[in-house]
């Protein structure tokens, strides 16, 4: 247990993560810009924005492996900046890309990995069996990660970041090359893992969180344009969502959230803060719309 850490009622070490005015800049860039956040155990914590929003750089500040120019990290008060082990110690992390060595089977690779973390064999073992279940691939064990699918070493790279039981696990972009089913598994495990832990998933396919996040941080150009609940996210665009029919596509249409061919017309969902067609009628807003209707300002 870390240092001035309680046990909670049900047994499990409750955390807190604070970020506190996080700017990463670069040469010509600044990634990050100003972000402030407390997040706890408890939570899965869905960090959306477009690509090139500054998701992948926040994660990495968060696990060490970039610092930040300004700003504080603290894990239950200490500064993991000044003392990475801190967050290292716990942290289950999942980069954008999945490096292997081709040659080594699944089981060897994961093997390899445990053995990196410092996991005693019989341990390892035991860990390894439950997460290829849980991941439908004990029948892939034997397979060589070179002849691995896309998916399949997205899920075997999920396992790795699970290895160890960390209790923070940091997830960026888990559904790259999964196939509908292979998504919802996913969704459901790290779900099911955030009851007790920090789970911070980074995505810019809002469905893939919607059902599952507590938390929403959104990004844009590196600043953070929302943090809060699903509900409370919705509910600002309440009252500016449309659904109406065209009969083809017009000029500079903005906000629009879908658009489907029909034999009628197009029948066009759009987020707009006033009627956008006079045949135009308000719907229920979705989480995508919202983050749509945030991000379109």
């Amino acid at each position: 247990m870390r240092k001035g850490s309680k046990k909670s009622w049900k047994g499990v070490v409750p955390m807190e993560l604070v970020l506190e005015d996080i700017t990463k800049k670069y040469k010509d860039k600044t990634a990050v810009q100003n972000v402030s956040a407390t997040l706890h155990s408890g939570q899965l914590i869905g960090l959306i924005g477009k690509n090139g929003a500054g998701k992948t750089t926040l994660l990495k500040l968060l696990s060490t492996i970039l610092k930040p120019t300004s700003g504080r990290i603290l894990l239950d008060g200490q500064d993991i900046v000044k003392n990475p082990n801190v967050m290292r110690s716990t942290v289950g992390y999942l980069p954008q890309e999945v490096s292997a060595y081709p040659n080594l089977t699944v089981l060897e690779y994961l093997s390899y990995i445990a053995s990196v973390k410092g996991i005693k064999k019989k341990d390892a073992e035991k860990q390894i069996n439950s997460l290829l279940a849980d991941f439908h691939l004990e029948n892939a064990r034997g397979k060589c990660m070179g002849n691995c699918s896309g998916g399949m070493k997205q899920r075997v790279g999920i396992i790795c970041a699970l290895l160890g039981d960390p209790q923070i696990i940091i997830i960026d972009e888990p559904t790259t090359g999964l196939d509908p089913e292979e998504r919802i598994a996913v969704r459901n495990i790290l779900s099911r893992l955030s009851r007790e832990r920090i789970v911070i998933l980074s995505t810019h396919i809002v469905s893939d969180i919607e059902a599952v996040a507590s938390r929403i941080l959104l990004l844009q150009q590196g600043s953070l344009v929302f943090n809060g609940s699903p509900e409370e996210l919705i509910a600002k665009a309440k009252g500016c969502v449309w659904e109406y029919m065209l009969p083809s596509l017009q000029e500079n249409m903005k906000g629009i959230s879908s658009m489907v061919q029909t034999e009628k017309g197009i029948h066009i969902r759009q987020v707009s803060r006033k009627k956008p067609w006079e045949q135009a009628v308000p719907v229920n807003s979705t989480l995508e719309d919202a983050c749509l209707f945030v991000m379109e300002g």
